[in-house]
């Protein structure tokens, strides 16, 4: 691909990104006692079941059912409002970056994300910015986010094979939410050689499996094995984004430069449907290196 047809194509995925930010968001509606109560019993219900710390999962509920009890919630009557307020609450008690209640009526379009924070798709290059050579044969990749790997598994290998003609490969995830923890081993493998190595371990608390996460012997293209690798990190460097770099680290393939990252090590399956009105972001897992 030369690289003016790359910077058409960046250059359109991100203007129909603007376009599909500025489309208008779902009108916000009155809410009564009877539907904060009912949606108030279904997030404790799914808090319980499933967070993944269930210390911090007693403590939230138990705040949430407290403030419930008092009437802190008697004045919020916009679904909007309630929902900010219920993700304010529940983030305090768990100290939880990621999770979170959503306004979000079952008439609004779904979303496709494996994390809320990283609404991911075509239509924005499936997280892969920009690629760009540097002065003495460097390159520069901007990942904006870790895509679903069913979707951008042909996008990543193509910008990710055109690291291999760099003496040195710098990858900026500055901008990088996080996203689909499957690309993180994607797009680690082509940082090592054929052999897998492990990388990290998911442990998901509602089914009480822990599954291990190794790079992949084949992919296609070209491997950027010998390169000196460089991950610049920043304040809004979150999730799957900090374990992809954390990992690296651990395992001495990367060098990790600039400030500290969000912190963020849990994720989840994706949205629950709380009501007709309401769904929520509720971490179930979390993960760590070997």
């Amino acid at each position: 691909m030369t690289s003016m047809s790359l910077f058409r194509r960046l250059f359109l995925f991100a203007l129909f990104a603007t376009v599909l930010h500025g489309q208008q968001q779902p009108a916000d509606i009155p809410i009564d006692g009877v539907a904060r109560s009912a949606l108030i019993d279904e997030l404790v219900s799914k808090i319980h079941a499933g967070y993944v710390i269930p210390d911090a999962a007693e403590i939230a509920t138990r705040n949430l059912r407290n403030a419930q009890a008092s009437g802190a919630y008697n004045g919020v009557n916009r679904a909007k409002t309630f929902a900010e307020k219920l993700t304010s609450d529940l983030r305090s008690a768990t100290h939880d970056k990621h999770i979170a209640v959503f306004f979000d009526p079952e008439t609004s379009t779904p979303t496709q994300s494996d994390d809320p924070q990283t609404k991911v798709h075509e239509h924005s290059n499936f997280g892969f910015y920009k690629i760009e050579r540097l002065e003495g044969n460097v390159g520069y990749l901007d990942l904006r986010s870790f895509a679903n790997l069913d979707e951008g598994r042909q996008t990543a290998s193509t910008y990710l094979d055109a690291l291999a003609n760099f003496d040195a490969v710098i990858v900026d995830l500055r901008q990088n939410g996080g996203g689909n923890t499957p690309m993180v081993a994607y797009i680690a493998s082509y940082f090592f050689g054929p052999k897998p190595v492990h990388i990290t371990d998911m442990y998901w608390r509602d089914q009480n499996q822990k599954v291990e996460l190794w790079t992949l012997e084949n992919v296609p293209g070209r491997r950027s094995v010998n390169q000196d690798l460089y991950l610049l990190v920043g304040p809004s460097t979150f999730s799957a984004a900090e374990d992809f770099c954390y990992s690296l680290q651990q395992l001495r393939r990367a060098t990790l430069v600039g400030e500290r990252t969000g912190g963020g090590a849990h994720m989840g399956r994706g949205l629950q449907r709380l009501s007709p009105l309401f769904t929520a972001f509720i971490p179930t897992g979390n993960l760590s290196i070997r």
